[in-house]
């Protein structure tokens, strides 16, 4: 009997060691605060009250000091101002304000309280640039006067979390952190996972195979980037993490407008890749392009001090020209020859391969967000959002000196994006708090080839190649993500020590249909030969 007890002993402990090991893979999308309170001979407070005042919202968070004069206010909104209000009887009152709290991190207050009934002045605390906090690691904050103030001139994540020495652009527009592939990194929006999970995105991103951003650069109030961080809440990555949270509405209405233009007038002279493909020297102004983004956000009180919302809507449009000279051509066949050889496609088998000559690539975008904070009571708060992008990326090749390409052979790639979050912060006395967040994110990649069903072909003509037909890696193409994210933490605390329990689940469901070559892929020696209905040369499927 005394083995058996021992046995469950042991087990229990094993058990109580493992758990804060499971909470891996996740985010966290709140601040928090402690400190210790004492008199001037440095005797620790007992019972001394706390009170912090989320200014903008009106939401209160409250505790008071344990035995040791310690306190903790956990799931605290991250920026600012706070009021803090510190108070014991005997005690002058103590109010410090301006406070702003940063994501993932606990701001840390000391507090000597002296006797007497004396007025005190307000306090201005303003934390200085340097480290990240002591629970963070190697990590770096992006506040949201970051990024008003950087340069970007696509509005994409990367263009802040640049910010961080750790952090490059790697090929294809992905995010590299400490040297790792951008798929071994972990990317969270208010604690939800939101990264390309299956891994078919060079940007790392749900939707970034079209280029479109996932979200709206205007919706984010704090990104923190981790790559080391000591707090058992957050991991699950090789590279790096990028937590980022979402703004939320006050008790004052807010509303922003945005529109961003670029056109040729605003760009230099033809770049050298472009003249290298057309075989020229002497550069010339773009031809007509643009890049357009129009964007709104109101953020404001439902009900003053209990619920809050905020919303944001964007549209993206871009047309990119890739602008073609037929007299440049070096192959056999003449402008006269290229447009008979798409009759013979359109009166023989029905099909149109589209224009050989000047071609316009095009992404259109929109993104909606909507967002719900409900302060449910002392001691808890609700949040609930939603976040919609949709894109639609018509990718045409373009022609050179000894290639051309009918325009349908291009890629038609819509893609649409749902993630919804809701989040629960309880506090329990001064003694314990839980934090639970619950993830669904579904993503519909559907790339397709432009125009009509038909198989790819490649004429060899002369100098030149002629190619026309359904892009051979779009003929059946189809990706469907539904990914839900659980996560849990419960906190104990105990002296200066906090004790976290939970537990992080990702339930991922894939569909992915690619069978490449669909309609067959033929190879015809000379022009001559595809119009006189010769066999092909080469043939796959």
């Amino acid at each position: 009997m005394y083995l058996s007890k021992l046995m469950r002993t042991l087990i229990a402990a094993a058990l109580l060691f493992a758990l804060p090991a499971m909470v891996v893979a996740q985010g966290v999308s709140t601040s928090s605060m402690n400190g210790k309170i004492t008199d001037e001979s440095g005797e620790a407070l007992i019972g001394a009250n706390i009170v912090a005042l989320h200014q903008p919202s009106g939401t209160s968070y409250g505790t008071a000091t344990d035995l040791e004069g310690l306190y903790r206010i956990p799931s605290m909104r991250v920026g600012g101002p706070y009021q803090i209000t510190v108070s014991y009887t005997g005690y002058s009152e103590k109010v410090f304000n301006d406070v702003y709290l940063r994501l993932g991190e606990s701001f840390r207050l000391n507090i000597t309280l002296e006797e007497g009934a004396v007025t005190l002045e307000g306090i201005v605390v303003t934390a200085a640039p340097g480290s990240g906090g002591k629970n963070a690691g190697a990590s770096k904050q992006i506040s949201e006067q970051d990024i008003l103030v950087m340069p970007t001139l696509n509005r994409d994540l990367k263009d802040f979390t640049r910010l961080t020495p750790q952090v490059r652009e790697a090929f294809g527009g992905g995010i590299s952190i400490a040297g790792v592939n951008n798929r071994y990194n972990a990317i969270y929006i208010d604690g939800a996972v939101n990264n390309d999970v299956f891994g078919l995105s060079s940007q790392g991103t749900n939707g970034g195979q079209t280029g479109i951003a996932p979200f709206s650069v205007d919706i984010i109030d704090q990104v923190q980037v981790v790559i080391s961080p000591y707090d058992v809440s957050l991991g699950g990555f090789a590279g790096g993490g990028i937590n980022a949270v979402t703004k939320s509405g006050t008790n004052t209405f807010k509303g922003t407008a945005y529109y961003f233009n670029q056109n040729e007038n605003l760009a230099g002279k033809t770049n050298k890749q472009l003249l290298d493909r057309l075989g020229s020297t002497e550069g010339s102004k773009l031809a007509d392009f643009s890049q357009k983004l129009y964007g709104a956000s109101l953020g404001g009180p439902l009900i003053k001090d209990k619920v809050f919302f905020f919303v944001n809507a964007e549209i993206r449009d871009d047309q990119t020209p890739s602008p073609f000279n037929t007299s440049l051509y070096e192959g056999d066949a003449s402008a006269s020859d290229l447009q008979g050889l798409r009759s013979f496609l359109q009166n023989q088998y029905g099909y149109d391969p589209g224009d050989f000559g000047d071609k316009v690539d095009k992404l259109e975008g929109l993104s909606l967000f909507a967002k719900l904070d409900i302060n449910l009571g002392v001691g808890n708060k609700l949040t609930l959002r939603h976040q919609f992008t949709k894109a639609e990326n018509t990718d045409q090749n373009g022609s050179s000196n000894r290639t051309i390409n009918f325009a349908n052979n291009g890629v038609y790639f819509p893609s649409k994006t749902n993630s919804f979050a809701a989040e629960l912060n309880s506090t329990f006395g001064t003694k314990a708090s839980n934090n639970l967040i619950v993830g669904i994110t579904s993503v519909r990649d559907d790339r397709d080839p432009i125009g009509s069903d038909f198989p790819y072909v490649t004429i060899f003509d002369g100098l030149g190649i002629i190619n026309l037909g359904s892009e051979q890696f779009s003929t059946a193409n189809d990706l469907q993500q539904d990914i839900i994210t659980i996560t849990d933490n419960f906190k104990l605390y105990k002296g200066k020590h906090t004790f976290t329990f939970g537990t992080h689940n990702e339930f991922s469901s894939f569909y992915n249909l690619f069978i490449r070559q669909n309609y067959g892929v033929y190879e015809f020696a000379t022009l001559a030969d595809f119009l006189a209905g010769n066999p092909a040369r080469g043939y796959d499927r």
